[in-house]
């Protein structure tokens, strides 16, 4: 979601899943079904973080020797945070699927090259929590054709939002109004919707934007709510009412730090 317009000044007053192509049609897109995500959500010591990369780079080296047969989607955040996603197709059963992936890249690898490169990265490491997202089309905003085009992403926001409990049915209600005002308003730039699930504290919900940079960004964010006028302000101040507490990260998009099997 745009932010909120407590976030902007007074005036005034959320990737389809990695590889995955939207449908042409707005309407479309928001009927696909949800799709499951696991996020390892990694916190690395600022001084370290160099080498820490240094040690993801060496990892994935020997995953395409081990001809690592999963896919994994690395983004860095402005604070130290890397998330590392896979998508589960077949829900938590890929779960087992993934598990066993790396056990077989493990033994492929050998213990004496997989294990110093995993002593490499938890050195760096101050956390390491994996959690379970659901994309939900149905609560996003995915106009068609979008004001960027994929190659011109380079700058992310994740926008977590904590719920008062018991205020979930509303929290979607109101998203949904989020999207119908967008597309009434002619919108370009889109928001996607996930729901915390496992690993999370619940309940949660994140946001999920880009833009080409961070100025980019905020250039669409003023023009956004510049756009929605008295209408969106008095939405807005609805969905707080419904949000407990709300954090931000915002990064980039790391493809020297994601992995994918040669075809």
């Amino acid at each position: 979601m745009r932010k909120l317009a407590t976030l902007l000044p007074i005036v005034l007053t959320a990737v389809w899943g990695i590889g995955v192509v939207p449908p042409q049609d707005p309407a479309a897109a928001q009927a696909l079904p949800p799709s499951l995500y696991l996020m390892a959500d990694i916190q690395v010591e600022v001084a370290k973080a160099p080498d820490y990369e240094a040690a993801l780079k060496a990892l994935i080296a020997a995953l395409k020797d081990a001809r690592f047969a999963e896919v994994f989607d690395t983004y860095a955040t402005d604070d130290s945070r890397y998330y590392v996603v896979y998508s589960l197709p077949k829900g938590y059963s890929s779960v087992d699927n993934l598990q066993a992936a790396w056990r077989d890249a493990a033994l492929r690898i050998g213990p004496e090259r997989f294990q110093p490169l995993h002593a490499r990265l938890t050195a760096a490491e101050l956390s390491r929590v994996l959690r379970f997202w659901t994309f939900r089309p149905d609560l996003s905003f995915l106009p068609s054709p979008e004001r960027l085009k994929p190659e011109e992403y380079g700058y992310y926001t994740w926008d977590y939002v904590w719920l008062v409990p018991g205020r979930e049915a509303a929290f979607e209600a109101v998203n949904r109004e989020w999207a119908a005002l967008s597309a009434a308003r002619e919108c370009r730039d889109p928001f996607m919707t996930y729901q915390g699930g496992y690993g999370n504290e619940e309940p949660v919900y994140v946001w999920f934007e880009y833009g080409k940079s961070a100025a980019d960004y905020a250039l669409a964010e003023e023009k956004f709510w510049k756009s929605l006028g008295d209408e969106g302000a008095a939405l807005s101040k609805r969905t707080r009412a419904l949000i407990r507490k709300q954090e931000t990260k915002t990064g980039r998009y790391r493809p020297d730090l994601s992995y994918a099997p040669a075809k």
